[in-house]
């Protein structure tokens, strides 16, 4: 199956990952917090464990919103 690099949400360069998400919950920096993490750990053994992470929060759905996430 081919790949529009040009549509996905992910860009990795030698320096940079950068990760363009939804947002389904709210508040957005614990949730931010724990991805950035996650990641880092998921990339330390690889050639990219010392490239900067970029997470761009491109919109906000509807139901983060309303979640009870979103009121703690």
């Amino acid at each position: 199956m081919p790949w529009n690099l040009d549509t996905m949400a992910v860009g990795i360069d030698d320096e940079l990952i950068e990760i363009r998400v939804v947002a389904l919950a709210l508040p957005l920096p614990p949730i931010l917090r724990e991805a950035e993490a996650a990641l880092k750990a998921a990339l330390r053994e690889t050639p990219w464990k010392d490239a900067r992470l970029r997470l761009v929060v491109t919109d906000i759905d509807a139901t983060a919103l309303t979640s009870s996430r979103s009121r703690e």
